[in-house]
C-alpha cells in the first residue's frame, strides 16, 4: 500500500493512522500529522475546534472523561479530495463530557466525519453524531 496522502489509497491510511494513533493511542503529537494548521471542524457537539492544537486538547478532555476509550473505523471511503469515515466510540463515562459528570456507563456511540483534503492534510472536517442516544446512555441510572 502507498502511503502518499495525496491519493486515495494514501487519504485512507492517513486517516486510519490518524485514529490509530490520536483517538484509540492518545498521541495528541501525531493530531499535525493529518490535519491542517487551519482545519476547522464543523459539528453537531458544539464544540469549537480551529486547529491541530485545539483538536488536540480536545482529544485529551475527551480520553480523560473516557479513558478506555476505543474508537473502530466500520468504513473509510474516498472521493476526490474528501474522505468519509463511519465509526463507533466505546468506552466508559468516568469523566465531565457534554457537561455530564462521570456515571461509569458503559456507551457506544456512532458517529460519520467527512474531511476536506487540501496539500496531503484535512483542512475541514464535518462530524455528525448521535447526540441524543450518546446522552441517553452517560445518564446516571439511580
Amino acid at each position: 500500500m502507498r502511503t502518499d496522502a495525496g491519493t486515495g489509497e494514501g487519504i485512507e491510511f492517513a486517516v486510519r493512522h490518524f485514529f490509530e494513533d490520536v483517538w484509540n493511542g492518545g498521541d495528541v503529537s501525531k493530531v499535525v500529522d493529518f490535519l491542517a494548521e487551519d482545519f476547522v471542524s464543523h459539528n453537531t457537539l458544539g464544540v469549537v475546534i480551529m486547529g491541530p492544537d485545539q483538536y488536540g486538547r480536545a482529544v485529551g478532555a475527551y480520553r480523560l472523561a473516557v479513558p478506555d476509550l476505543v474508537v473502530t473505523l466500520e468504513d473509510v471511503f474516498v472521493s476526490g479530495d474528501r474522505v468519509a469515515v463511519r465509526g463507533v466510540d466505546r468506552g466508559t463515562h468516568v469523566g465531565e463530557l457534554m457537561g455530564k459528570p462521570g456515571s461509569g456507563q458503559k456507551f457506544a456511540a456512532t458517529w460519520i466525519e467527512i474531511f476536506r483534503i487540501e496539500g496531503r492534510k484535512a483542512v475541514e472536517g464535518w462530524l455528525e453524531t448521535d447526540t441524543r442516544r450518546l446522552l441517553d446512555q452517560l445518564a446516571d441510572p439511580h
